[in-house]
């Protein structure tokens, strides 16, 4: 992969990325026709570089053309030809530039590799779910679209992932609250009723093709977004929608994982997804408006993915004439013969001031090895001008799209900055919320407890009323005219009563008295405590 295949790799997916988003965003407002839009901008970009390799290429001569060296023709010699090491391939600028691509998409891929294992052991590891109410959603449909629902202590919130019928995964806590068992199954049972985990798996693949175009990121996460809407609209079709509202905003704090569709809204989705509820948005499809968006889309994606970069001829400069050749060497001449001795006084080394044969051949070596050298410094000094300009083209083409890069970085600050202002004021009205529901409480405690001292205040004079209640009983009792009194009267109620027993309570009541008096007491204290 080179740099001018990258850029126009970056060029092309934009182009597709961004026409996908601006149509889901302008050609419709139902949520299911903004899902279909952005499916077909995803499904496009995964067909782009098969696109590409079919049709003929048409190359546009846009790049600058590389500055031509002139052609400098190096003198041959009779020695033997140099043998040279290349660079190795690996240190190529392409070969740098695919390492680079191959690695952002392995971390991707296997990023959601890792993602579909722990789902699938999650749900392969998990117990069937036996509560009533979370069966009952899916008892009346067919036993090929029964999804699996299984209930894990590794999730944190309800999630669906998987091929229909596909496998729906609960969390103890949301297992303990039945109440929430129809807005949790109708959104689940929606997405994979729709196909959603299909999708967003070929996002991610379309991720890890186009990882280098911030672009390509924004379109995986609104096609998930919106994703998450045309479900709840398709659930609130059976269910409620105020109790659907707070489902959501219970599970809003629920993380997702890699490679599964789960119902919980994160804090900068969850206003959007309540206004999207409490609007009456149809949630059926217009497939004439959705067919047409796609097909505009194709008709411009696919002439699109013929072009190619590439750059502009250069004119040929003249070669350098070549230096002259030095010949060959001639055939040392046969050495003279011997001279005479020398007269005295001369040295022996004077006699010898002609050359050898193997002074001849050493020399020749030597100039051999000095042509090599040379030959080998002038390959250098080449391969060093063409990374030079290898690198200086690559400095052109990003200075050519500075204003794109740019454009997409100052898009991506904005959102981040929109997304943050809407995190801030979803805490601040959770926080007003929470402050609000701090001070009814504590006036409800307070009135809670103003009425209970009120109501022990009153039970304080009761038992001590019913205390000297018993103590006058007790008296009048000792009374033997009272006392037959008494017994008449329960005589007459069909109860009989003896003289002894009522001398017998006569004598336990004020004991009884007493110990009520005690804990009137007791009680009291209690309400002097609570002032």
């Amino acid at each position: 992969m080179t740099w001018i295949l990258l850029i126009s790799l970056l060029v092309k997916s934009s182009l597709v990325a961004g026409a996908g988003l601006i149509c889901s965003r302008t050609m419709t407002r139902r949520p299911v026709e903004r899902v279909d839009i952005l499916r077909g901008a995803v499904c496009l970009l995964l067909a782009l570089p098969a696109i590409m390799n079919m049709l003929p290429p048409l190359e546009l001569a846009l790049l600058p053309p590389l500055p031509a060296e002139p052609v400098v023709a190096l003198p041959v010699t009779s020695a033997a030809p140099v043998e040279l090491d290349p660079n190795p391939w690996w240190m190529s600028a392409g070969a740098i530039t695919g390492g680079l691509w191959l690695l952002g998409a392995a971390l991707i891929g296997g990023r959601l590799a890792v993602g579909l294992n722990t789902l699938e052991r999650w749900t392969r590891k998990g117990a069937p779910v036996t509560d009533p109410a979370w069966l009952a959603p899916i008892e009346d449909l067919a036993p090929a679209d029964r999804a699996g629902l299984v209930a894990s202590d590794r999730v944190s919130g309800p999630l669906s992932w998987g091929v229909a019928p596909g496998a729906i995964l609960l969390d103890p806590a949301t297992l303990a609250e039945p109440q929430t068992a129809p807005a949790i199954m109708a959104h689940e049972l929606a997405h994979l009723r729709r196909h959603d985990w299909i999708f967003l798996i070929l996002s991610r693949l379309v991720l890890a093709i186009f990882w280098f175009n911030p672009l390509v990121w924004r379109l995986h996460a609104v096609l998930a977004e919106r994703t998450e809407e045309a479900a709840d609209a398709a659930a609130v079709g059976s269910v409620d929608r105020t109790l659907y509202a707070r489902t959501l905003v219970r599970l809003a704090a629920s993380p997702v994982p890699h490679g599964a569709t789960a119902m919980a809204a994160d804090a900068k989705t969850l206003k959007t997804r309540i206004a999207c509820l409490m609007t009456d948005t149809p949630d059926r499809r217009r497939p004439l408006t959705v067919g047409l968006t796609v097909a505009a889309l194709a008709i411009v994606a696919t002439p699109l993915a013929a072009f190619g970069l590439s750059r502009q001829v250069a004119p040929v400069p003249p070669a350098a004439p070549a230096e002259a050749a030095p010949s060959a060497p001639e055939a040392a001449p046969a050495p003279p013969a011997p001279p005479a001795p020398p007269a005295k006084g001369w040295t022996y080394a004077f006699s010898h001031r002609g050359l050898s044969d193997a002074d001849i051949k050493a020399i020749e070596e030597a100039r051999q090895d000095a042509e090599h050298a040379r030959a080998q410094a002038e390959l250098v000094r080449l391969s060093a001008e063409d990374t030079r300009r290898i690198a200086e083209d690559a400095r052109l083409e990003v200075e050519a799209h500075r204003g794109e890069i740019e454009a997409a970085a100052r898009i991506a600050a904005e959102h981040a900055r929109l997304s943050a202002e809407d995190a801030r004021r979803i805490s601040d009205q959770a926080r007003r919320a929470g402050e609000d529901a701090r001070r009814n409480g504590e006036r409800i405690r307070v009135q809670a407890m103003q009425l209970a001292r009120v109501e022990m205040t009153k039970g304080v004079g009761q038992m001590r009323a019913g205390a000297r209640q018993m103590r006058e009983e007790a008296v009048r009792l000792r009374d033997p005219a009272y006392r037959a009194k008494q017994i008449a009267e329960n005589r007459a109620r069909g109860n009989e009563a003896t003289d002894e027993e009522l001398l017998d309570v006569a004598r336990k009541l004020p004991g009884q008295a007493d110990d009520l008096e005690r804990q009137a007491e007791k009680l009291a204290e209690k309400v002097r405590d609570m002032s």
